[in-house]
């Protein structure tokens, strides 16, 4: 349990950790294609060692003891003492696993229990790496400083200085470790237990030690370790002030053990100068908040700039000379300007690159590749493209849906891949990039792609539709059909899959947010899934319609083509209402029937992409486009298909916002196919 006056350092701990073990899993599986890459060891090794080190302050034992063990083991392999495997891999993955789960029951203030079979496991891993090492390696073999080698030995070697030096303050179970690896752990030690002065001999140990080195190269290397201690006397001293202001807090607080005085240390020198990059976390609340009245400062920017248009408009009209209002007009343009320009701001305050929803599959790929024993590569591109966070937080489950069908149904065997002339290991790519107005997210597989035939006869298994109506169906109007619910193409069901659960699910998340969905497919050559998102789900233009003398807004983004009605080519085929542009059949649906809206006239023909198909939509005037507010129904009124909320114009009246997908969706759920 964390106490109440620790729990703003602990949310602050829970933030960092989080994203800590999302890095350590992307370094782990990093390490699998490159076990030998320093860089990414010393970076898991730094990871999981502040991990420990933050919830050694909390007091979160559990976690530090799982993270020391792995942390142990990422030294060894840093070291080079034995060299990384999958079987290696598989525990510290699972140690992650554990650690992100111990991170969620303290934040429901649940007791953490030690799981001592995965302790054990590491444990083991650590007294017999051959077990699980396909290869080991001597820690000769890597590159050592000659300093290092003089001070780095065995805990037998009772010559050693450094060993007889951590025998004198007690601390004999640090021998064998670097001095990097030493004051790493002094440094994480509370003040009340670290032993005085020990950083200072360490000082002086480390300039007396003889070198083998040349003078020059001897002299160098002892400027790095002398900017080692340094560094790690500024950062004791500080971990020393952070404890004494903690203790502080606590003062209400009766302590058994009050810690000691601590004197600076006398060598204490500054480190060196580091650029970091300055982030300042913001409650989500807040810019919720802020969002909001910047939503409202749109509104009666809209309202101001009809109004000022109605004066001007009156006045030329009138010939009327108005004391004052050209100075109006351009304070009016300056205040539309910069509403604009904050508008833009606070979205971007929204905004998150999707590499933080991206570095989370490649894990899923892995662990399903190993379960269905297929070799599979995962490409990731566009990991800097950003995106409203509310759309980022609820894309997770609809991705990995959609990558579990490719794992599973679209990626073949290695061996059958094979004999048809493909690469052992299918590729799975997912990539985010602007197209206008829109973020578009592609998956794409180079497996079997779609059998249309097979969808065809699973959805007349099924019951879901009609011959009569399949007949009637285009190519990509069956492929849609795999979003119906409890579809699925599977002969059976496996742990992966087959339930007929999935495609559905990501359906609607894609639809509540507004977007689209398109799916292209080539049998035995593989499938591509298109998602598009507006930038925003709070602000967006509309198109301004008009059906029976009621005012309708349609998000502009729906929009692909706009049709008088006097050059459309309307006709009926099999008794359903059609578009016949350029050649192509598109199904026309009178949104005025749809509303319940009577004496409504066609007078243009809105055409629009939704899903896999392209719909056209009757209306009878036009009003241009406008930013608009999106509103929620509330309470009262809950969900409505087909109306996605409301607005408020620039001359004050409410009006609907149409959802075209779910017009479409409606006209669907009514008509039983």
């Amino acid at each position: 349990m964390i106490p109440d006056e620790m729990r703003e350092i602990f949310e602050e701990f829970l933030v960092e950790a989080r994203e800590n073990l999302e890095k350590l899993e992307t370094d782990l599986l990093e390490l699998e294609k490159d076990p030998t890459n320093q860089e990414i060891l010393n970076s898991a090794f730094r990871v999981m060692h502040t991990i420990k080190g933050g919830a050694g302050f909390l007091g979160l034992d559990p976690i530090v003891e799982t993270a020391h063990k792995a942390e142990d083991i990422l030294g060894k392999l840093r070291n080079a003492e034995f060299v990384i495997s999958p079987a290696i891999n598989d525990l510290l993955l699972k140690a992650a696993d554990k650690i992100r789960e111990y991170l969620e029951k303290a934040e429901n203030q649940e007791e953490l229990e030690s799981d001592n079979e995965l302790l054990s496991q590491l444990e083991d891993v650590l007294k017999n790496p051959d077990k699980y090492s396909d290869k080991s390696a001597a820690v000769s073999d890597q590159p050592i400083s000659s300093k290092e080698e003089e001070i780095k030995t065995s805990e037998e070697s009772s010559d050693d200085p450094v060993s007889r030096l951590l025998k004198k303050y007690g601390l004999e179970h640090l021998i064998g470790k670097s001095i990097e690896e030493i004051l790493e752990e002094l440094v994480l030690m509370p003040p009340s237990e670290r032993p005085e002065g020990l950083i200072q001999e360490l000082d002086a140990l480390i300039n007396g030690i003889p070198s083998k080195s040349t003078a020059e190269s001897s002299k160098k290397e002892e400027e790095i370790a002398k900017d080692k201690i340094a560094t790690a006397q500024m950062e004791a001293q500080v971990a020393t002030s952070t404890q004494v202001s903690h203790d502080k807090v606590a003062h209400g607080q009766e302590s058994s053990k009050k810690p000691e005085k601590q004197e600076p240390p006398k060598q204490a020198q500054p480190p060196k100068e580091k650029e970091e990059e300055k982030v300042l976390r913001i409650d989500v609340q807040k810019i919720e908040a802020l969002m909001n009245l910047v939503g409202e400062l749109v509104l009666d920017r809209n309202r101001l700039v009809k109004v000022v248009s109605t004066i001007m408009q009156s006045v030329s009209e009138n010939n009327e000379q108005i004391k004052g209002l050209d100075d109006l007009e351009s304070v009016l343009s300056s205040i539309d300007r910069i509403v604009g320009d904050l508008q833009v701001a606070v979205m971007k305050t929204r905004m998150q690159p999707v590499k933080r929803l991206f570095q989370k599959f490649p894990r899923v790929v892995r662990d399903l590749a190993k379960l269905l024993n297929k070799q599979i590569e995962l490409i990731t591109e566009g990991e800097d493209t950003e995106m409203d966070k509310s759309v980022l937080e609820k894309l997770e489950e609809p991705l990995i849906h959609i990558i579990r069908n490719s794992v599973d149904h679209g990626i073949e065997p290695p061996e059958e891949r094979e004999l048809l002339g493909k690469p052992r290991t299918g590729v799975i790519k997912l990539k985010a990039y602007y197209q206008g107005d829109r973020i578009i997210i592609v998956i794409e597989d180079d497996g079997r792609g779609i059998d249309v035939d097979k969808v065809k006869r699973k959805a007349l298994e099924k019951g879901i539709i009609t011959q009569d109506r399949l007949e009637k169906m285009t190519e990509k109007e069956v492929i849609s059909l795999i979003f119906h619910p409890g579809f699925s193409t599977a002969d059976q069901v496996s742990e992966v899959s087959g339930r007929g659960v999935g495609m559905d699910v990501v359906m609607n998340t894609v639809m509540n947010f507004r977007g689209t969905i398109d799916i292209e497919t080539q049998k035995g050559k593989g499938t591509k899934v298109i998602m598009a998102f507006p930038l925003t789900v709070g602000i967006i233009r509309a198109l301004m319609v008009s059906i029976g003398n009621r005012n309708f807004a349609i998000p502009i983004y729906s929009v692909l083509e706009i049709i008088q009605q006097e050059n459309a080519t309307i006709t009926t085929v099999s008794g359903e209402d059609v578009l016949i542009l350029r050649e192509s059949t598109i199904p026309l649906i009178n949104l005025a029937d749809v509303l319940g809206i009577r004496n409504s006239k066609i007078g243009y023909v809105i055409i629009s992409q939704i899903g896999n198909q392209r719909v056209s939509f009757t209306v009878e005037e036009l009003y241009g486009d406008e930013e608009i507010v999106v509103k929620p129904l509330g309470k009262i009124f809950g969900e409505i298909e087909g109306i996605s909320g409301a607005t408020i114009t620039g001359d004050g009246n409410v009006v609907l916002i149409l959802d075209l997908a779910g017009i479409l969706k409606r006209i669907s759920n009514s008509v039983r196919v």
